[in-house]
């Protein structure tokens, strides 16, 4: 393709073998069978089978079968069977949530049109795409997307909007000539034209040269394809406690297996359902379902800041993002052209109002401006309004804002005309449109040809030298005056201070002359220069604070875009993200020349824009920010983006403009494209993986709490004091609805003025299970106690043989009240000294005394579900037979109450000697309160 932009017209048909009559049919079936089928290939999916058995490997998963099986040959079918149930409740739970619409390649696909009007044996037919070759003539016209990658050889007043493939924010013109291309930048070359792009305007032919897979976009798609994902840190470090946790679950099991088989005097059954306890008391059963329901709740109340989030596990990634990897256009800007500066003989015109909203006022050194009161600027928007081609949209229940259809330059040019009380229909009717001379490449202008009262009105906008060449007079006030040199150094002068403040800068003038005397090819000479438009696409207002709050959290912020380079860096200037002193914008077909190395220390000045990238060099841009350590978020709206996107630690899509390709290969997506939305995901990733901290620590102090009950059992040969069935109700029930409660707590004071935490740093660290230890030992005492009190007052004592009647699930034999109540209490007392510890766990070295419940009252209706579910569990008749539970009386209440009151104060202590102990002097414990302790 680089090539064929060079060539003559001649050389191109002698290259592909064909003629301006295009392929004969028998031809392109021969070409059919060379080059294959003109269709994106596809991944192969993997069947839900395959997809159930890879989360049926999980750790968890496997040891959980393993006491499933144990289960049922120790001649216990019934728990077999409901550890099997949590099994699969956990995988099919995990597919949900885990599930990633993997749909890129099927979306990228819908981007091709099914038809298109090519030559075929000298005359136009309609195909479909999918039978287009290489050396096809396709005709296109406005409206149609291009079919493959293709040569100009015609093209009148064409533009194609190239957004999905380079990014470029507005329809480029395209040129059916010849032309140099600059080296590895044929992307940008005028007339080359490229599948999935389309015709904004006009209309042209060109010759086939690439199809399918071997087009850019092929390319793209391929990127697509071959990108492996990674697991998320949060999928790492929960499969990293799943390797722990098994390993310690097997050893504890076999050496209590051992000790057991010793102590009942080599009875292999009693032995095996007591290291199937064990096993599953050393599971955090709920772990998964209940970090997987977390982040599922905290993605709905993302969705309130405009952020939806695809993959959960994606949330906790965003608390690690150290570079964000913006594009410029919608996402750091509000994607509208608006004018609002306006420049006529010695006076500067400021323009209020944003976007297309056809609202604002006209001043002057900050003083109101009349209609009518410069005729100059009267005459500049007259030109503005006439001589142009969009449309102006008011909201409807498709779009709710006022847009453009056409060019967004020639909108922010009608919406300026629309402010200043121009009538457009008025003026269309007064001065009707008899001729128009399009837009070129190498005109670089548009001009309107009116009637006028007999008269000839030519209106003329474009590249201000462009237009300046075509003057010889200015209008000052009114007037017609020689444009001296004195007025074109003053011209020069506000074009130049314009382009400084980042604004694309477009010239009008006109002339009117005598019907008699007008002809096409002189229409455009001896024209009158009326004045300059300087407009931008503005950043949006809440940018530039985002952008200082990602600074402040120690995050970099980097553009990466298609667009210009004077442009993009007077925007990232303007919101904060570079300064002016030391920029340095890197060009795309820069990039070749230079390494990986430079790129990450330019990317670690944190003061460099690369312009004018392909998808290529985005994607390499990302993979070598990756490979240096960063964890990158990466923003994208077109297909273009879609490789940089799935590349990403977290890619971030734009919901309101952006395609749909790039939406199915991000993670998250912003419902509003706003910049400031990805902060606030930022802030509410951090806030999240703290949450998730301290619920491990609230779960695992009671699989320690647990624990303890086995192994007493083992030791010292007493009656079993909690049931397996029990710890799966606590686990799977009882506790899931207070963790996820703890995972609602806010975002603590100062958390965004906090450096990134290390991808690396663990999230079950050894402060977090010293922690949870501590806790759940002393609920481990508190309740042994209590059951061992119950059994006293029943008559057992140590060293009594263990009745049959006090087990429970012998089939045949009621087991003994005296036995269940001891049962209950140690059943009742992990529960409910639970609620101390969710109440304990809201804080790491802070006092919990110090934050009030009323920031988070789903920890109150936590305790109370909770509470409620012991309730159902030890009350209801039903409920008694399956659990192994009895009524307990209002003594034994005050009893489990005081425990949990001990859990708190237990607590405080730790915390007080945290303060007192191991804070640095001067930490500000209210805003910085971790919980890592």
């Amino acid at each position: 393709m680089e090539k064929a932009a060079s060539l003559p017209i001649e050389q191109v048909y002698d290259d592909l073998n064909t003629s301006s009559e295009g392929l004969s049919s028998q031809e392109a079936k021969l070409r059919l069978k060379k080059y294959g089928f003109n269709k994106l290939s596809e991944k192969r999916q993997l069947p839900f089978i395959r997809k159930f058995l890879r989360h049926l490997k999980d750790l968890f998963g496997i040891l959980l079968l393993v006491a499933a099986v144990l289960s049922y040959i120790s001649g216990s079918p019934e728990l077999a069977l409901i550890i099997l149930g949590v099994v699969f409740v956990n995988i099919f739970v995990s597919m949900f949530q885990e599930s990633r619409a993997e749909k890129a390649m099927t979306t990228l696909k819908n981007w091709m049109p099914e038809y298109a009007k090519v030559m075929r044996d000298g005359e136009l037919s309609k195909i479909s795409v999918s039978e287009i070759v290489p050396g096809d003539v396709v005709l296109l016209e406005e409206g149609d997307r291009v079919p493959a990658d293709a040569r100009l050889i015609e093209a009148f007043d064409l533009w194609t909007n190239n957004v999905p493939l380079t990014g470029e924010s507005e329809p480029q013109p395209r040129v059916a000539e010849a032309t140099k291309v600059v080296e590895k930048a044929y992307l940008y070359s005028p007339n080359l034209v490229f599948m999935s792009t389309s015709v904004a305007k006009g209309q042209g032919k060109a010759v086939v040269y690439t199809t399918g897979m071997n087009t850019q976009f092929g390319r793209i798609a391929s990127l697509t394809q071959t990108i492996q994902e990674e697991d998320s840190p949060l999928q790492k470090e929960i499969a990293l406690t799943a390797k722990y946790d098994f390993f310690i679950a097997v050893v504890v099991g076999i050496a209590f297996f051992i000790a057991s088989y010793i102590t009942t005097g080599g009875i292999v059954g009693t032995s095996i359902f007591f290291m199937i306890g064990v096993m599953v008391c050393c599971v955090p059963e709920g772990l998964q379902v209940t970090v997987s329901s977390a982040l599922a709740i905290n993605v709905l109340k993302m969705v309130r800041q405009n952020v939806l989030v695809k993959r959960l596990s994606a949330v906790q990634t965003l608390g690690s993002v150290t570079v964000i990897c913006t594009d410029k256009t919608g996402t750091i800007t509000k994607g509208e052209m608006t004018a609002n500066k306006l420049w006529v003989k010695d006076r500067v015109i400021e323009v209020s109002g944003l976007g297309y909203m056809p609202v604002g006022d006209f001043t002057i050194n900050g003083q109101p401006l009349r209609t009518g009161e410069i005729k100059s600027l009267d005459k500049l928007l007259e030109i503005a309004a006439l001589c142009n081609g969009a449309k102006l949209e008011p909201p409807s229940d498709r779009n709710r804002n006022w847009s453009v259809i056409g060019d967004p330059t020639d909108g922010a040019l009608l919406v300026a005309a629309l402010k200043y009380g121009q009538i457009i229909e008025e003026l269309a009717n007064e001065k009707p449109t008899i001729d128009i001379l399009p837009f070129s490449f190498e005109r670089k202008r548009m001009s309107t040809i009116h009637k006028l009262n007999g008269d000839i009105a030519v209106y003329t906008k474009g590249a201000p030298r462009n237009v300046l060449d075509l003057c010889n007079r200015i209008l000052v006030d009114g007037k017609e005056e020689p444009l001296t040199q004195e007025n074109l150094d003053w011209i020069e002068q506000r074009i130049h201070e314009f382009a400084n403040e980042g604004l694309r800068v477009i010239a009008a003038a006109y002339k009117t002359i005598p019907n008699a005397q007008y002809s096409k090819e002189d229409a455009e000479k001896d024209l009158v220069f009326v004045g300059l438009a300087g407009m931008r696409d503005p950043p949006r207002t809440e940018v530039k604070d985002a952008v200082d709050r990602a600074r402040q959290a120690g995050i970099k912020t980097v553009i990466i875009t298609g667009d210009y380079g004077p442009t993009a860096q007077a925007i990232a200037q303007e919101v904060g993200i570079v300064e002016k002193e030391c920029c340095q914008v890197i060009r795309g077909v820069d990039l070749e020349d230079i390494s990986d190395q430079a790129i990450v220390d330019e990317v670690k000045k944190g003061n460099v824009i690369f312009a004018r990238v392909s998808p290529e060099q985005k994607l390499r841009i990302v993979k070598v920010i990756k490979q240096n350590g960063e964890v990158v978020a990466v923003t994208g709206d077109g297909a273009n983006d879609a490789p940089s996107l799935k590349e990403a630690d977290i890619g971030v899509a734009m919901g309101a403009s952006g395609t749909d390709v790039a939406r199915e290969a991000a993670d998250i997506v912003l419902l509003n494209d706003s910049f400031a939305s990805i902060v606030k995901a930022v802030e509410s990733g951090r806030a999240i993986y703290e949450n998730i901290r301290k619920f491990i620590v609230y779960v695992f102090a009671h699989n320690w709490a647990e624990l303890v009950p086995f192994v007493l059992y083992a030791l010292l040969g007493f009656p079993l004091p909690l049931l397996v069935v029990q710890v799966l109700a606590i686990d799977l029930a009882i506790e899931v609805i207070p963790s996820l409660a703890l995972s609602r707590e806010p975002p603590e004071a100062g958390i965004m003025q906090e450096p990134p935490r290390s991808i690396k740093e663990r999230l079950f660290t050894g402060k977090v299970f010293g922690r949870s230890l501590y806790i759940g030992l002393i609920i481990a005492a508190g309740a042994m106690i209590g059951c061992l009190n119950a059994w006293a007052a029943g008559g057992w004592h140590f060293g009594m043989p263990v009745p049959i009647n006090w087990q429970f699930g012998v089939t045949g034999v009621t087991p003994d009240p005296v036995y269940l109540k001891g049962v209950t209490m140690m059943f009742a007392g992990i529960v409910v000294a639970q609620s101390g510890d969710v109440i304990a766990c809201r804080t790491s070295k802070q006092s919990v005394f110090r934050t009030s419940l009323a920031k988070n009252k789903w920890i109150i209706w936590g305790i109370i579900a909770q509470l409620s579910i012991l309730a159902v569990l030890i009350y209801v008749p039903l409920m008694q037979q399956v659990f192994g539970t009895i009524g307990l009386g209002w003594m034994d209440w005050l009893y489990l109450i005081a425990l949990a009151v001990v859990v708190i104060i237990a607590e405080e202590a730790r915390k007080l000697v945290v303060r007192r102990f191991f804070t640095k002097k001067g930490e500000d414990l209210v805003k910085h309160d971790h919980t890592e302790l």
